[in-house]
């Protein structure tokens, strides 16, 4: 399916599942198709609206700079074709912090907020490594740039224990092909990233905070620091777990957002 942006972009999304609208918003230079682990679990409890952000998968490329207000217009615009008036949010990585900025701005466009392995943004985070893999995969392939970033992405356990769950992680990369002018785009979104003074506006909201307690990328005080920041913000800390939320520890981080829907629907019903 596809939904027009307020520029003219087109933006490919899908839905699967039924009940309570739950959107998707994927990670830097991820496409939806890096939800293949998560979803299964998720489809039987709600409807689930995943997107391709501008420049990835089957939606429109990016053509020139890219901002948080582009992101979330994209996200409102997928929701407006989806016929959905508010939804639950989960966004990861630079999808948290679109979310953040969409639950900040479009508060009645957002049922709850699931935030993984993400920051409020301010002081950088350690982003050499992808920043580095990024600069050189035009000259030698992202086959060869991945192996630079996977000690920044997975746990040692998984890097050492289960190393065909990276593989396969490789694979939805290679299948995505993303642009390097879209994950060049969207950095440079994501380095003018900063909610640290609103947080405080999410006062109201059921918010969960998923973190890995081995994210070399995005440190475990970057999660802390982000639940901190919101009042009434529950904190889940993964142990064993890096950046790579569901490949990492999969079950874990399914039941984390399973459980944080329940509670929200709980505290606050609401039609799908």
């Amino acid at each position: 399916m596809l939904a027009e942006a307020h520029d003219g972009a087109w933006l490919a999304y899908d839905v699967e599942g039924d009940g309570e609208p739950l959107l998707l918003v994927m990670g830097l230079s991820g496409s939806r198709r890096g939800w293949y682990r998560l979803r299964p679990r998720l489809v039987p409890h709600c409807r689930t609206i995943a997107l391709d952000n501008r420049g990835t998968g089957d939606s429109d490329r990016v053509t020139g700079p890219l901002t948080t207000e582009h992101l979330v217009g994209d996200a409102l615009a997928v929701l407006d074709a989806a016929g959905v008036d508010s939804a639950h949010v989960l966004g990861v990585s630079m999808g948290g912090m679109v979310a953040q900025h969409l639950a900040l701005d479009h508060r009645e466009r957002v049922r709850s907020l699931v935030l993984g392995c993400t920051t409020a943004g301010g002081r950088g985070s350690p982003l050499w490594r992808l920043l580095a893999a990024t600069a050189l995969r035009p000259v030698v392939g992202i086959t060869r740039t991945f192996p630079l970033i996977t000690p920044a992405l997975y746990a040692q356990r998984t890097r050492d224990e289960q190393p065909r769950r990276v593989e396969e992680d490789l694979r939805i990369r290679l299948a995505d092909a993303t642009d390097v002018r879209t994950t060049l785009a969207q950095m440079a979104a994501v380095a003018r990233h900063d909610t640290r003074d609103r947080l405080h506006e999410l006062a109201g909201l059921e918010v969960t905070v998923i973190h890995g307690a081995e994210d070399a990328l995005m440190p475990p005080d970057a999660g802390r620091t982000l639940a901190a920041a919101i009042p009434g913000a529950r904190l889940v800390m993964i142990p064993a777990c890096g950046h790579m939320l569901t490949t990492d520890a999969e079950e874990e981080a399914a039941r984390a957002v399973l459980g944080h829907l329940e509670r929200a629907r709980s505290l606050s019903p609401a039609e799908a």
